[in-house]
């Protein structure tokens, strides 16, 4: 299944080939030769012809190699995937198309007996076949399996987490850097106008679109590197955000894009480089050892783009970034702004814990305020006098007498009708009814008779 996008790749090449020497009516004595040179091509390797060394090839192919053959990977080990059949993927991955490449490099020098054309030099073609790869073999096993394997071998997990935020920032950087392109692009239209003008009929402008489109990624990696404050050469041409010294250059579109001197404020693209790694950083929270490994991924990955897009440009001589100073500023600015951010976080936790751990002092209950007398309302033109409290005290106590005197009444009233009850009672005849001794103790004396 893994095999798949290659046997894919070289039955397009040879397609491509084959069209290709009928098109143009070229022996297909040449058809071997071609199908090497374009295997070579694809892997970044590169070659000769005409006693002129191509080595900055076009990086389009090749990505669009890498997804495809990261994707076929990513199938094979989604689901459950053992070391050995891990072992197994690797070194299909790997050495079948080393295995392509040297064959391609013995076709080169076999035809290059009866065409114009040389091998590639060895050691590249090792190099680059195997990065090409390594980097599909690596994106294609994805999180979840780097995980797992780096809780088998006892690594930390977070190196998985550290290397997809090292992605996400090249990533951005690299979208940046396109932005870049388009805008120079519109800028220096007349340029471009200038530039086609050399070109006669359709066939020419289908062809340099064609190239152009194909180094496209090419010149946003050219792009990245000046916005990161280094340098990008081309023979002895030189551009950064500081100066840009050209000299004689192909009437080649993306060639055109460069401008003829630099803009003094071109310096602020390093805010745009800056802002893409502080928003990277800003969705995670790495510690300083984090960062710090994450910019060295960062590093590594600045590194192998710089060699894989390096290389001999015909009699320009050698074109490509500063490989070593990119690769430096890559992981200051990474591990600058990431430690800055981690020490930031630090003492925000910090503070967090101890205001945590601090008491919280309860506010003092509020005493419930005491009801103020309503004043009375006043009315507009009426006037209101207010007896004093001595006058209100002398009310309540006359009113208690008259009420004291009023009981007093009614109790002689109630005495005085009693006695004349009794004094009627007693000259009326009663029988006399004899009572116990425990009723004459309880029965009441009337008094003596008249």
């Amino acid at each position: 299944m893994y095999l798949v996008p290659s046997l894919v790749v070289v039955l397009a090449i040879i397609a491509v080939a084959l069209t290709g020497l009928l098109v143009t009516r070229t022996t297909l004595a040449a058809l071997p030769a071609t199908i090497a040179q374009l295997w070579l091509i694809i892997n970044l390797v590169p070659v000769s012809a005409d006693g002129i060394v191509l080595g900055v090839l076009p990086l389009l192919p090749a990505i669009g190699f890498i997804a495809l053959v990261s994707r076929r990977i990513h199938v094979s080990v989604r689901d459950r995937v053992s070391i050995a059949d891990l072992l197994v993927i690797t070194v299909g991955v790997l050495l079948v198309p080393l295995a392509l490449t040297l064959i391609a490099a013995a076709m080169m020098w076999d035809a290059g007996r009866v065409f114009d054309v040389g091998p590639p030099p060895l050691g590249h073609a090792v190099a680059r076949t195997l990065l090409v790869h390594g980097l599909a073999l690596a994106l294609g096993m994805g999180g979840r399996l780097w995980r797992a394997l780096l809780r088998r071998y006892g690594a930390p997990e977070w190196l998985a987490d550290a290397a997809a935020t090292a992605v996400r920032i090249l990533l951005l950087w690299a979208g940046a850097a396109l932005v870049l392109v388009l805008v120079l692009l519109v800028a220096g239209w007349s340029r471009q106008v200038e530039v086609l003008s050399v070109y006669d009929g359709g066939a020419g402008y289908v062809g340099t679109a064609l190239i152009s489109l194909l180094y496209l990624p090419n010149a946003a990696l050219a792009a990245a590197t000046v916005m990161l404050g280094s340098e990008f050469h081309i023979g002895a041409s030189s551009l950064s955000l500081y100066a840009i010294d050209l000299t004689v250059l192909p009437p080649m579109p993306l060639f055109a894009l460069i401008p003829g001197w630099a803009h003094q404020w071109s310096i602020l693209l390093l805010l745009v480089t800056s802002m893409a790694v502080a928003y990277v950083l800003s969705g995670v929270r790495f510690t300083v050892v984090q960062t710090l490994a994450t910019a060295a991924i960062v590093t590594v990955l600045v590194l192998v783009a710089s060699y894989l897009t390096t290389g001999q440009v015909g009699h320009l001589g050698v074109a490509g970034p500063m490989a070593w100073l990119t690769a430096g500023l890559a992981f200051a600015w990474t591990g600058g702004i990431g430690v800055a951010a981690a020490l930031v976080g630090k003492l925000a936790d910090r503070r967090a814990r101890t205001a945590a751990a601090a008491p919280v002092e309860e506010p003092p209950a509020e005493e419930p305020a005491e009801p103020e007398d309503e004043e009375p309302e006043i009315l507009e033109g009426e006037v209101v006098e207010e007896e004093p409290e001595e006058e209100e005290e002398a009310e309540d106590a006359s009113d208690t007498e008259e009420a004291e005197e009023a009981e007093a009444e009614s109790d002689e009233s109630a005495g005085a009708e009693e006695a004349e009850e009794a004094a009627e009672a007693e000259e009326t005849d009663i029988p006399v009814t004899p009572v116990s001794a425990e009723e004459d103790e309880n029965a009441v004396d009337p008094g003596p008779r008249d």
